[in-house]
């Protein structure tokens, strides 16, 4: 069985450890149960399937019934913690701590690469911008973007780029873009800094409306009421878009800016009652 520190979700640790303790010697929930301390047979198999949560007391009964010590203890707990908190800002806050547990072992954690590169708004445009500038000092790359930006987060992200495999800088000082896509999948540290990349590129969307000139860009929208039906047409017409600007891109080979397309569906309204009384 892979160590903990090897794992993103305590639920799927807990399952392979009592998938391989079932083979080995036909150990049960109720086994499992037992040992960590509850009356209930299938109180961790509950928590197991995602319906239910772990307590503190409950993360250290758990953690002793399967023998965590030391790290491996710090690690579980944050894991835990990280899995089960809904706030973002305090799911970065664990973590933080899971890195820094992991660190001190030497160890990497899944989702690491990806988290990194989405946690700012800037390492994309980077990615995009450096092949273009060749010769460029990061002083001059942070001037070139639409808004301001210091010179070090430009460094920090050409750091990062090529740490991750993104950008390779020749003999000559110059970038090159890696053929190499960088996606979320089910990683759910990536998904966390996709959020916040998102919030960010919100944030320049509002800005651009007064410090990009109308020329250079296009913001509209509609507000509409619409059936739960017209919401996944309209999904999928927005992902069939999206993939449609994509060929778009692929096809072009003199580019002279690095644009952010936004496209935004959400509810302005909790759902509306359909003709039956008010409650």
């Amino acid at each position: 069985m892979k160590p903990v520190m090897e794992y993103q979700n305590f639920r799927l640790f807990m399952r392979d450890y009592y998938t391989e303790r079932k083979v080995r010697s036909g150990f049960t929930w109720r086994d499992f149960t037992k040992a960590a301390g509850y009356s209930s047979p299938v109180y961790l198999k509950l928590v197991c399937d995602g319906k239910t949560n772990l307590s503190e007391v409950g993360i250290e009964r758990v953690a002793q019934a399967i023998g965590l010590v030391g790290v491996d203890l710090q690690y579980f707990r944050a894991l835990v913690n990280f899995n089960q908190e809904k706030d973002s800002q305090k799911k970065k806050a664990f973590f933080k701590e899971l890195r820094a547990i992991a660190k001190e072992s030497s160890m990497a954690l899944v989702g690491e690469d990806q988290y990194d590169y989405y946690e700012s708004w800037v390492n994309p445009v980077v990615r995009e911008m450096a092949p273009q500038m060749p010769g460029a000092t990061p002083a001059q790359m942070a001037s070139q973007l639409a808004f301001n930006t210091q010179t070090a987060d430009v460094k920090k992200s050409l750091s990062l780029l090529q740490k991750v495999g993104l950008l390779n800088k020749g003999e000559d000082g110059n970038y090159a873009q890696v053929d190499k896509s960088i996606t979320t999948g089910n990683i759910e540290v990536a998904k966390l800094s996709v959020r916040e990349m998102h919030r960010q590129m919100g944030t320049l969307a509002v800005r651009a409306l007064d410090e990009i000139p109308l020329e250079k860009r296009d913001i509209s929208g509609l507000t509409i009421g619409i059936s739960e039906t017209a919401f996944y047409r309209i999904q999928k017409e927005i992902q069939d878009f999206r993939r449609r600007v994509s060929s778009i891109v692929m096809e072009d080979t003199d580019e002279t800016s690095v644009y952010r397309l936004n496209v935004q569906l959400f509810p302005l309204t909790k759902e509306l009652n359909q003709g039956g009384e008010n409650a």
